[in-house]
């Protein structure tokens, strides 16, 4: 282990989970403010285009998280029940409470959604690929859910599960970019998530988890100049609505997330105060990332007309601090007290 005990490196990677949430929370918010407002600044849509990456940077964290927390439990007694157990707790029992409310609330004001999706039930409860779930953000859920199911096949064997996510890798960049034709005719949502190019996030990250794990070190001057080109590449890519091929640009963010975090736990590996604001924000972070999409377009829309730039970034910053500040009120409910009862009872 790099210096510093293991919890260490949770300081950190909560500050980038509290950051992620925030890109999210801003990309919606600006999107919102365009339908609503019917108003459109470039400098605006550029920083709500780039913050969309937000989930893609979970993406990697999450893959890097469990990924790194789980090397220290292998030999734990009924270390795969509790890492089953345990995933699904920290998924469903936060979820649960708000994807339902939405689900209920849609199906009682169908015309209450800005978007036309063909909303699933079994989705909206259960996550599993089916449909739209009512809770829109919620997609992501069931790509979590995914790896962490194909995770589990390292309790059983690393062996099997080393050969398993070249497999894995290697049908994901097949079916995306060789036979993209042939795997739409299938249209099956399980296999849509399955062999999306997003996992390929969590791979980066399990792999960014074992490159630190195994304590090896990469050129500090050479990421440092591949981590300018590639947020002077991304930044460009944006501005001009480029893309080299599908999914390059979430590639490229990928890329850079990757090295910040390297980075981070490897030559910033401080200890962080609990109270500090974005370890709070952190914390909250998944609570923050499923009630602020309803939340946002609600103060949008009933919001006095914007027509400046002043007031875009004073509705972005006044929605970006109500999204935290009830996001860490059902962070306190859902996860602190609901969440942890639950644990003791299944774990």
């Amino acid at each position: 282990m790099i210096e510093g005990s293991k919890s260490n490196y949770l300081n950190i990677l909560q500050i980038f989970r509290g950051i992620a949430a925030l890109m999210i929370v801003f990309h919606h918010t600006i999107g919102s403010i365009k339908f609503y407002h019917k108003i459109d600044f470039p400098f605006f849509n550029l920083l709500g285009l780039f913050s969309k990456y937000g989930v893609d940077f979970f993406f990697i964290l999450s893959g890097f998280i469990i990924s790194y927390a789980t090397y220290y439990k292998y030999k734990e007694p009924n270390s795969f029940t509790k890492y089953i157990k345990n995933r699904l707790i920290r998924i469903y029992i936060p979820y649960l409470p708000i994807g339902i409310s939405i689900l209920v609330l849609y199906s009682i004001l169908p015309n209450f959604s800005n978007a036309t999706r063909n909303i699933s039930t079994l989705t909206s409860i259960t996550l599993i690929p089916d449909g739209s779930p009512a809770l829109s953000v919620a997609w992501s859920l069931s790509y979590e859910l995914c790896f962490y199911f194909l995770f589990s096949l390292s309790f059983i064997s690393k062996k099997i599960w080393y050969i398993f996510l070249i497999v894995w890798f290697s049908a994901i960049l097949a079916v995306n970019y060789y036979f993209t034709e042939i795997f739409k005719l299938f249209n099956n949502p399980f296999l849509t998530v399955l062999l999306s190019a997003y996992n390929i996030e969590f791979i980066f990250g399990f792999f960014l988890a074992m490159i630190i794990l195994k304590k090896i070190k990469l050129n500090l001057k050479l990421m440092l100049s591949l981590l300018f080109i590639a947020t002077a590449s991304s930044f460009y890519c944006i501005l001009t609505n480029y893309s080299l091929f599908y999914f390059s640009n979430n590639l490229l963010f990928i890329f850079i997330s990757f090295i910040i975090i390297y980075l981070a736990i490897t030559y910033d590996n401080k200890r962080i105060k609990k109270t500090a604001l974005f370890m709070l924000i952190g914390n909250a972070s998944y609570s923050i990332y499923l009630i602020h999409n309803p939340l946002q377009m609600l103060l949008v829309r009933f919001m006095p007309k914007i027509n400046s730039c002043f007031g875009v970034a004073f509705v972005s910053i006044f929605v970006m601090i109500i999204a935290c500040l009830y996001g860490y009120l059902y962070y306190l409910i859902f996860e602190k007290i609901v969440l942890q009862r639950i644990k003791k009872m299944f774990l």
